[in-house]
């Protein structure tokens, strides 16, 4: 008797279990991404200097870009891979392992190496992204006893829009941290990130000066809630703050050069404390950012409108000049305070749409002091994203993102050029001939918000001083002014043409100086050209 109850037990309980097993959801893998093909011509651009015009080329490459997404029900992990080779090589070598780093072996920047002949490349894929997504609150979550639903992210992820609508703003591109964006009402959501920029191990801070190997404890807080208060009208208030210790990613912290810093650049070490190849991690800066951006649609209209307030502090060795001459060196504090204004607006009339966007961020004068006051504006990681789609040689060219004309003085790094901040206009006129074909026009002058001294060099990301007359006294607003011509052709399912053609007429602005045998001599700038064109398969 006891035998039969206990059979009969077991295959109650079976049957029971049986459909529980069978609502468990089956693990499904997806595979998206694209293939590209491109192939650009230019000149004088691409160093950043536009005083000499020898550099000019004409290269072709490719780009893989998968994202594997394993899901398990509402979790899933994500791994997005990239692989950019350039054709040809183009160095003494063709790149690969074990200098398999962008720009290595003397390639094309961002190029992984070179597909030379029999194309055997080793050791070229980038890890883009590498999280986990999964339920942190609300019903079947980590936490199900907090009524209220919240989507987490673990691990390097993109920023998307955690803090702004609006590319390159404020952070763009990819952050190593946590993430989670909660929803309070089907009109209200809260985004809260924490950002990895730096971290220091344990023991990274022992021994002498030249024996530490920490690059301080840097990081990034960002909060933005989410708010549609009525339809078609969606607002993004935005709070972030920055603490990065010594020297901290160029992303974060431009590299401006200062004759009243030690180091005479204020992202170096001896400019944070020196001693050390990372500076001193006793050197903190803060950094707060406040603002809003939004995003109006109503019919044909539609209305972008972005602002940001910046302010903090930044300790650094200034050379600070004393009573009587001569300068003494001591540890500073610099205060931050910048504004970035960023409009953009459309109106759609049958198949043409007609756009415009104006800009403006603060700046320093030629002759301040970088160890006492910071009046431009920084982003956390605009990712080289500032203004693309709007032009191809003062911003990152879509079709050809490779070309960014040595970052154009931080124009698509930093908002604004070097430290004189920014001015600019930009028109666009789209046609849709056909739902598959297109054809766009733009023009942008831009000008910086202080008058660039050109009496110094340049690095193209930097402007660097060639005599005692450098960071004196402002010459010239105007950069210039980009046209351009943009085709697109969806000639395919899921694949698409894309060609372009940018002139940039080169202003005042980005004339340089350069020492000829002791004698410093002006070099006016010469205009660039671009021309680019794309095939891309998306899956």
């Amino acid at each position: 008797m006891s035998l039969s109850r206990a059979v009969v037990v077991v295959i109650v309980v079976g049957m029971l279990a049986t459909p529980a097993l069978a609502q468990a959801p089956a693990p499904k893998v997806t595979i998206t991404g694209l293939f590209d093909q491109v192939t650009s011509l230019g000149r004088n651009f691409y160093d950043g200097n536009y005083a000499r015009t020898s550099d000019r080329e004409w290269y072709a490459r490719t780009r893989f870009r998968p994202d594997f997404a394993f899901q398990v029900g509402r979790t899933k992990a994500v791994l997005g891979l990239e692989i950019d080779l350039q054709y040809g090589q183009a160095a003494a070598t063709d790149g690969g392992f074990p200098g398999n780093v962008t720009g290595a072996s003397g390639h094309r920047v961002s190029a992984n190496g070179g597909l030379d002949l029999n194309t055997d490349v080793g050791g070229v894929i980038e890890i883009k992204w590498i999280y986990t997504e999964f339920d942190l609150t609300g019903d079947g979550s980590l936490l199900p006893f907090v009524p209220v639903p919240t989507r987490a992210r673990a691990g390097g992820q993109p920023f998307a829009s955690l803090a702004t609508y609006k590319a390159g703003a404020y952070a763009t591109g990819d952050f190593a941290g946590v993430s989670g964006i909660t929803t309070w009402a089907p009109d209200v959501k809260t985004n809260l990130a924490f950002v990895m920029v730096e971290d220091e191990l344990a023991g990274g801070n022992r021994g002498g000066a030249l024996a530490r190997t920490t690059r301080g404890d840097d990081f990034a807080l960002i909060f933005s809630p989410e708010i549609t208060p009525l339809k078609g009208l969606d607002v993004k208030p935005l709070y972030s703050f920055f603490h990065a210790e010594g020297l901290t990613s160029g992303s974060a912290r431009r590299g401006a050069t200062n004759r009243r810093t030690v180091g005479g650049n204020v992202n170096v070490a001896a400019a944070v404390g020196g001693g050390n190849p990372n500076g001193a991690t006793d050197h903190h800066e803060s950094r707060h950012t406040v603002g809003f951006d939004a995003r109006w649609r109503s019919g044909r209209w539609s209305f972008d409108p972005l602002v940001l307030y910046q302010l903090g502090t930044r300790e650094n060795q200034c050379a600070c000049p004393v009573p009587g001459g001569g300068f003494v060196t001591r540890k500073v504090e610099a205060d931050a305070s910048a504004w970035l204004v960023d409009l953009q607006g459309g109106v759609g009339l049958g198949r043409l749409l007609l756009e415009a966007r104006a800009i403006y961020s603060t700046g320093n004068k030629a002759r301040d002091n970088l160890s006492r006051s910071v009046r431009y504006f920084e982003v956390l990681d605009a990712d080289t994203s500032y203004y693309t789609g709007w032009a191809h040689i003062v911003s990152k060219s879509v079709i050809d993102d490779w070309n960014v004309g040595a970052q154009n003085g931080g124009l698509v790094t930093n908002i604004g050029y070097d430290r004189y901040g920014r001015v600019q206009l930009g028109v666009k006129a789209t046609y849709n001939f056909m739902p598959q074909l297109s054809l766009a026009g733009i023009a942008s002058p831009t000008w910086t918000a202080e008058e660039v001294d050109t009496d110094t060099g340049t690095t193209g990301f930097t402007r660097t001083i060639v005599s005692d007359r450098s960071f004196v006294e402002g010459d010239s607003r105007y950069i210039g002014t980009e046209t351009d011509l943009w085709l697109t052709w969806r000639f395919a399912p899921n694949v698409t043409f894309d060609l372009v053609g940018a002139y940039l007429f080169a202003g005042g602005a980005l004339d340089t100086t350069e020492l000829l045998n002791g004698v410093p001599q002006r070099r006016q700038a010469q205009d660039a050209y671009l021309v680019a064109a794309r095939v891309r398969l998306s899956f």
